[in-house]
Order: structure tokens, then sequence, then C-alpha cells
């Protein structure tokens, strides 16, 4: 019997990309813009989306196809649940830009970022992996840099402004004076 943790076998990636390259996960690609700019750019990585949104992913599977990338996939799914059918230690980075911050505390409950969250990715990481979140919501920013320093698996590397990205959300944001936020940690 294979060895798999939760219901994916430990090459999953291997079977999903059809090569051993480093594995990068994007938490919720809003458009793809990121994920296609980063695929094309680093060809020796593969990018691997989870898009909550079924129409989303349809749309970012078009633009992939479109673009002739072949290096990245997007599935449509929750995050929280499927980090846990990613093997231990099989990814090498994790991006999660401008989560939605669902600003009514009745609907704290659906917020990405949470004890349990920042555990399956130190879990999933490659020993010095790294988890990078950038967001235009200062106390959302804050809420999350207090999960990620506890969690004991993770160390901060950096933490501060963002640097320009090229995507919708982020000209949305400089566009309405906010500051971007940006923390990149490392697996220990």
């Amino acid at each position: 019997m294979p060895d798999v943790v939760g219901a994916l076998p430990v090459d999953c990636w291997r079977r999903i990309f059809c090569n051993d390259r480093p594995v990068v996960v994007e938490i919720g690609p809003g458009r793809g813009e990121f994920l296609v700019a980063s695929a094309r750019r680093d060809p020796a990585r593969n990018f691997y989306a989870i898009e909550h949104s079924a129409a989303r992913t349809r749309e970012i599977a078009a633009r992939l196809a479109r673009s002739g990338v072949d290096n990245a996939r997007v599935i449509a799914g929750d995050a929280t649940c499927l980090l846990e059918w990613i093997p231990a230690a099989s990814v090498s980075a994790f991006y999660v830009l401008f989560p939605d911050p669902w600003w009514k505390r009745r609907h704290f409950k659906r917020r990405l970022w949470t004890a349990p969250f920042v555990a399956a990715l130190a879990r999933t990481l490659i020993r010095h992996g790294t988890v990078e979140l950038v967001t235009d919501v200062g106390e959302y920013f804050a809420m999350a840099q207090e999960y990620l320093d506890a969690e004991p698996r993770l160390e901060p590397v950096l933490v501060g402004e963002a640097e320009a990205l090229e995507t919708s959300f982020a000209r949305k944001a400089r566009q309405c004076g906010a500051t971007l936020h940006r923390s990149v940690h490392r697996r220990r």
C-alpha cells in the first residue's frame, strides 16, 4: 500500500506535474495574475493554486492555457480543507496575497488565518520553505502575524511594507492610498 497522508500519495506533486521540481502553492489566486507571471518567470518551479470560486478557477485555467504556461495548475476548493491532504514537507513556498478579511464579526469564522491553518502550512513546508503574506488590511495583518509567530516550526524572515506587486488587488489598494503589508516566515 502506498505511503499516504490524507488521501494524497507522497508523490502527488510528481503525478500532477510529471516532474520533481519544487512546488509553490498560491492560496486564493484571485484573477491569476501573480500565478501566471510567477510561472512564466520561474519555469524551474511548479505552481499550484487553490481558489475557492469555481468560476474564477475556470477563468484562471483558461488564462493559463492561453498563456502557454505548463508549470502551473489551479484547483477549486477550500484551502483549509485541501491543506490537510497535502503531504508533509512537500511544498517549498506558500503565497497568500490579499486574503479576504471578512470584515463583519459574524463572518470571522470564515477567515483564513487561524492557528490550525498556520499549523497546516508549517506541516507541509520543506525545511527552509516559506510562507509569504501580503495584505492591505493592517489589523488583519497583525492578527495573522500573531498566529505565524506562535507557530514553533516557523521563524520570521521579513515583516514590513510590500514592494510593488502587479495584481489588480495591489493596484486597487495603491490607488486608495493603502499601505501594503508583507511578511515572510520560514520553516525552521
